[in-house]
Protein backbone atom coordinates (compact mmCIF):
# COMPACT_ATOMS: atom_id res chain seq x y z
CA UNK A 1 0.00 0.00 0.00
CA UNK A 2 1.48 3.36 -1.06
CA UNK A 3 1.39 5.97 1.70
CA UNK A 4 1.13 9.62 0.69
CA UNK A 5 2.44 10.81 4.05
CA UNK A 6 4.81 8.95 6.34
CA UNK A 7 5.31 10.00 9.94
CA UNK A 8 8.55 8.47 11.17
CA UNK A 9 9.78 7.71 14.69
CA UNK A 10 13.41 7.98 15.80
CA UNK A 11 14.13 5.52 18.62
CA UNK A 12 17.87 6.11 19.12
CA UNK A 13 19.71 9.42 19.11
CA UNK A 14 21.77 11.81 21.20
CA UNK A 15 19.74 14.96 20.75
CA UNK A 16 19.27 15.86 24.42
CA UNK A 17 21.75 18.63 25.15
CA UNK A 18 24.61 18.68 27.64
CA UNK A 19 24.36 15.13 28.97
CA UNK A 20 26.62 13.01 26.75
CA UNK A 21 28.72 13.20 23.57
CA UNK A 22 25.76 14.37 21.51
CA UNK A 23 24.19 17.83 21.37
CA UNK A 24 26.33 20.36 23.22
CA UNK A 25 23.67 23.04 23.68
CA UNK A 26 19.93 23.50 23.61
CA UNK A 27 20.27 25.35 20.31
CA UNK A 28 21.96 22.30 18.80
CA UNK A 29 19.13 20.15 20.16
CA UNK A 30 16.52 22.43 18.61
CA UNK A 31 18.34 22.51 15.27
CA UNK A 32 18.54 18.72 15.28
CA UNK A 33 14.85 18.40 16.08
CA UNK A 34 13.95 20.85 13.30
CA UNK A 35 16.01 18.75 10.90
CA UNK A 36 14.18 15.64 12.10
CA UNK A 37 10.80 17.34 11.75
CA UNK A 38 11.53 18.46 8.20
CA UNK A 39 12.56 14.87 7.42
CA UNK A 40 9.16 13.55 8.53
CA UNK A 41 10.09 12.49 12.06
CA UNK A 42 7.27 13.47 14.43
CA UNK A 43 8.08 11.31 17.46
CA UNK A 44 11.55 11.24 19.01
CA UNK A 45 12.77 9.00 21.80
CA UNK A 46 15.76 10.74 23.35
CA UNK A 47 18.37 8.16 24.40
CA UNK A 48 21.40 9.78 26.06
CA UNK A 49 24.28 7.48 26.84
CA UNK A 50 24.70 5.67 30.12
CA UNK A 51 28.30 4.84 29.35
CA UNK A 52 31.52 5.22 31.39
CA UNK A 53 33.26 7.18 28.61
CA UNK A 54 30.44 8.76 26.62
CA UNK A 55 28.24 10.03 29.41
CA UNK A 56 26.66 8.90 32.67
CA UNK A 57 24.64 11.97 33.60
CA UNK A 58 22.56 11.69 36.76
CA UNK A 59 18.82 11.16 36.42
CA UNK A 60 18.04 14.64 37.79
CA UNK A 61 20.26 16.25 35.16
CA UNK A 62 18.56 14.22 32.43
CA UNK A 63 15.08 15.19 33.62
CA UNK A 64 16.03 18.86 33.97
CA UNK A 65 17.43 19.01 30.42
CA UNK A 66 14.39 17.16 29.10
CA UNK A 67 11.98 19.63 30.72
CA UNK A 68 13.85 22.62 29.31
CA UNK A 69 13.93 21.08 25.84
CA UNK A 70 10.28 20.07 26.01
CA UNK A 71 9.30 23.65 26.82
CA UNK A 72 11.11 24.95 23.73
CA UNK A 73 9.65 22.22 21.54
CA UNK A 74 6.12 23.01 22.74
CA UNK A 75 6.61 26.54 21.40
CA UNK A 76 8.59 25.88 18.22
CA UNK A 77 7.50 22.38 17.13
CA UNK A 78 4.15 21.93 18.88
CA UNK A 79 3.12 18.74 17.09
CA UNK A 80 6.43 16.94 17.71
CA UNK A 81 6.35 14.43 20.58
CA UNK A 82 9.38 13.77 22.78
CA UNK A 83 9.97 10.68 24.90
CA UNK A 84 12.80 9.77 27.22
CA UNK A 85 15.02 6.71 27.59
CA UNK A 86 18.75 5.90 27.77
CA UNK A 87 21.26 3.91 25.76
CA UNK A 88 22.73 1.61 28.39
CA UNK A 89 26.22 0.24 27.90
CA UNK A 90 26.08 -3.29 29.25
CA UNK A 91 28.34 -4.18 32.17
CA UNK A 92 28.21 -6.65 35.04
CA UNK A 93 26.24 -4.05 37.04
CA UNK A 94 23.60 -3.37 34.41
CA UNK A 95 20.97 -5.84 35.60
CA UNK A 96 20.83 -4.34 39.09
CA UNK A 97 20.81 -0.86 37.62
CA UNK A 98 17.90 -1.64 35.31
CA UNK A 99 15.85 -3.09 38.16
CA UNK A 100 16.48 -0.20 40.52
CA UNK A 101 16.58 2.79 38.17
CA UNK A 102 13.54 3.09 35.93
CA UNK A 103 15.01 6.17 34.25
CA UNK A 104 17.37 3.81 32.39
CA UNK A 105 14.41 2.18 30.68
CA UNK A 106 12.35 3.51 27.79
CA UNK A 107 9.65 5.75 29.26
CA UNK A 108 10.32 3.97 32.57
CA UNK A 109 8.72 0.78 31.22
CA UNK A 110 9.87 -2.70 30.37
CA UNK A 111 11.98 -2.01 27.26
CA UNK A 112 15.65 -1.03 27.37
CA UNK A 113 18.08 0.07 24.66
CA UNK A 114 21.39 -1.67 25.33
CA UNK A 115 24.74 -1.47 23.60
CA UNK A 116 27.95 -3.44 23.84
CA UNK A 117 31.63 -2.95 23.24
CA UNK A 118 32.48 -3.43 19.57
CA UNK A 119 34.96 -6.06 20.81
CA UNK A 120 32.41 -8.02 22.87
CA UNK A 121 32.38 -11.75 22.21
CA UNK A 122 29.37 -13.59 20.85
CA UNK A 123 28.98 -15.50 24.11
CA UNK A 124 29.10 -12.28 26.16
CA UNK A 125 26.41 -10.60 24.04
CA UNK A 126 24.21 -13.69 24.03
CA UNK A 127 24.58 -14.18 27.77
CA UNK A 128 23.80 -10.53 28.49
CA UNK A 129 20.67 -10.49 26.32
CA UNK A 130 19.45 -13.69 27.95
CA UNK A 131 19.99 -12.23 31.42
CA UNK A 132 18.16 -9.00 30.59
CA UNK A 133 15.18 -11.02 29.38
CA UNK A 134 15.24 -13.31 32.40
CA UNK A 135 15.29 -10.23 34.65
CA UNK A 136 11.96 -9.22 33.10
CA UNK A 137 12.92 -6.63 30.50
CA UNK A 138 12.89 -6.59 26.72
CA UNK A 139 16.25 -5.55 25.26
CA UNK A 140 16.55 -3.52 22.10
CA UNK A 141 20.07 -4.30 20.91
CA UNK A 142 21.49 -1.04 19.61
CA UNK A 143 23.26 -0.80 16.22
CA UNK A 144 23.76 -4.57 16.14
CA UNK A 145 25.60 -4.33 12.82
CA UNK A 146 28.60 -2.62 14.44
CA UNK A 147 29.83 -5.39 16.73
CA UNK A 148 32.73 -7.51 15.59
CA UNK A 149 31.00 -10.70 16.71
CA UNK A 150 27.89 -10.01 14.62
CA UNK A 151 29.88 -8.98 11.56
CA UNK A 152 31.79 -12.27 11.78
CA UNK A 153 28.70 -14.34 12.61
CA UNK A 154 25.47 -12.69 11.53
CA UNK A 155 23.51 -15.76 12.59
CA UNK A 156 24.15 -14.63 16.17
CA UNK A 157 21.57 -11.93 15.47
CA UNK A 158 19.04 -14.63 14.62
CA UNK A 159 19.74 -16.16 18.03
CA UNK A 160 19.26 -12.84 19.83
CA UNK A 161 15.97 -12.23 18.08
CA UNK A 162 14.76 -15.77 18.80
CA UNK A 163 15.41 -15.14 22.51
CA UNK A 164 12.99 -12.21 22.38
CA UNK A 165 15.26 -9.23 21.78
CA UNK A 166 14.44 -6.45 19.36
CA UNK A 167 17.13 -5.75 16.77
CA UNK A 168 18.02 -2.12 15.93
CA UNK A 169 20.28 -0.90 13.14
CA UNK A 170 21.38 2.59 12.11
CA UNK A 171 20.04 4.35 9.03
CA UNK A 172 23.50 5.37 7.82
CA UNK A 173 24.58 1.72 7.88
CA UNK A 174 21.65 0.85 5.61
CA UNK A 175 22.77 3.54 3.18
CA UNK A 176 26.35 2.21 3.09
CA UNK A 177 28.00 5.03 5.00
CA UNK A 178 29.80 2.77 7.49
CA UNK A 179 31.67 0.49 5.12
CA UNK A 180 31.10 -2.58 3.01
CA UNK A 181 31.32 -5.24 5.73
CA UNK A 182 28.66 -3.50 7.81
CA UNK A 183 26.41 -2.89 4.83
CA UNK A 184 26.68 -6.56 3.86
CA UNK A 185 25.43 -7.60 7.29
CA UNK A 186 22.62 -5.04 7.09
CA UNK A 187 21.46 -6.26 3.69
CA UNK A 188 21.35 -9.83 4.95
CA UNK A 189 19.40 -8.80 8.03
CA UNK A 190 16.84 -6.84 6.02
CA UNK A 191 16.49 -9.56 3.40
CA UNK A 192 15.69 -12.04 6.17
CA UNK A 193 13.44 -9.56 8.02
CA UNK A 194 15.46 -9.76 11.22
CA UNK A 195 15.51 -6.02 11.88
CA UNK A 196 12.86 -4.50 14.15
CA UNK A 197 13.91 -0.85 14.33
CA UNK A 198 15.91 1.51 12.14
CA UNK A 199 17.00 4.69 13.93
CA UNK A 200 19.31 7.62 13.30
CA UNK A 201 21.78 7.41 16.23
CA UNK A 202 22.23 11.12 15.53
CA UNK A 203 24.91 12.98 17.50
CA UNK A 204 24.98 16.45 15.94
CA UNK A 205 23.39 18.84 13.45
CA UNK A 206 25.94 18.39 10.64
CA UNK A 207 27.73 15.08 10.14
CA UNK A 208 25.41 12.75 12.11
CA UNK A 209 21.97 14.24 11.63
CA UNK A 210 18.59 12.84 12.73
CA UNK A 211 17.35 11.83 9.30
CA UNK A 212 15.40 8.71 8.34
CA UNK A 213 13.34 9.45 5.24
CA UNK A 214 16.02 8.63 2.65
CA UNK A 215 16.58 5.32 4.41
CA UNK A 216 12.83 4.72 4.55
CA UNK A 217 12.55 5.24 0.80
CA UNK A 218 15.44 2.87 0.13
CA UNK A 219 14.10 0.12 2.39
CA UNK A 220 10.55 0.50 1.07
CA UNK A 221 11.79 0.10 -2.50
CA UNK A 222 14.15 -2.82 -1.82
CA UNK A 223 12.32 -4.75 0.93
CA UNK A 224 8.74 -3.51 0.84
CA UNK A 225 6.87 -0.54 2.24
CA UNK A 226 5.05 -2.52 4.91
CA UNK A 227 8.35 -3.70 6.38
CA UNK A 228 9.84 -0.20 6.24
CA UNK A 229 6.77 1.23 7.98
CA UNK A 230 6.90 -1.49 10.65
CA UNK A 231 10.50 -0.63 11.55
CA UNK A 232 10.24 3.15 11.44
CA UNK A 233 6.69 3.71 12.65
CA UNK A 234 4.49 0.81 13.77
CA UNK A 235 6.75 -1.02 16.23
CA UNK A 236 8.32 2.17 17.65
CA UNK A 237 4.86 3.63 18.34
CA UNK A 238 3.81 0.39 20.01
CA UNK A 239 6.88 0.42 22.25
CA UNK A 240 6.42 4.08 23.20
CA UNK A 241 2.79 3.44 24.13
CA UNK A 242 3.48 0.43 26.33
CA UNK A 243 2.84 0.87 30.04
Amino acid sequence: MKREKVELVDMHNHILFGVDDGADSIETSINMLKTAYEDGIKKVLLTPHFHPRRGMAAADDIYDAFEVLQERVNKELPDMELYLGREVYFTSESLDMLENHEELRICGGGNVLIEFSTAASASAVSHAVSNVIMTGFTPIVAHVERYGCTIENKHLIEDLKSMGAYIQINADSVLGENGFSIQRVVKWLLKNELVDIIASDAHDAKSREPKLFKCYQYVAKKYGEEYAYYMMHDLPVRILNED
